[in-house]
């Protein structure tokens, strides 16, 4: 009797351990952004409204930020991503990270930078409607 007790038990424990996924455990930063809203010491701007950065599988990288395409590297740790070798390299506190969203926030001058963007689809335009 006690060892079918224990069995069902640890069969318990077991399925309970592995089901807490978090999904946005799972996003990765890899990909194309578009800008969707820029804020500039928390007043919206719209002096970046075509910023897109690509962040490869390989560390390297692009982006419009100084208005044409300079490709660079990339550090990413989760919480903080540093960009090199592009006109204004620039280190950027990572907000939010989702499958669909990236917030990332900088310092520039004594200027505040949010920068809240929307993944791309395939084809390189945002999933908006």
């Amino acid at each position: 009797m006690r060892f079918p007790l224990a069995l069902c038990f640890t069969s318990l424990f077991l399925a309970s351990c592995g089901g807490d996924v978090n999904p946005e455990a799972a996003a990765t930063i890899e990909g194309h952004w578009e800008l969707s809203r820029a804020l500039r010491n928390n007043l919206e701007t719209g002096m970046l409204e075509d910023l897109t950065f690509t962040f490869r599988p390989d560390g390297t990288f692009e982006t419009n930020l100084m208005g044409n395409e300079s490709p660079g590297t990339y550090e990413f740790t989760g919480t903080e991503l540093v960009t090199a070798g592009v006109s204004l390299p620039l280190t950027y506190n990572v907000r939010e990270l989702t499958d669909s969203t990236l917030h990332l926030r900088s310092t520039y001058q004594s200027y505040q930078f949010d920068f809240e963007m929307k993944r791309a689809a395939a084809n390189g335009h945002s999933d908006e409607l």
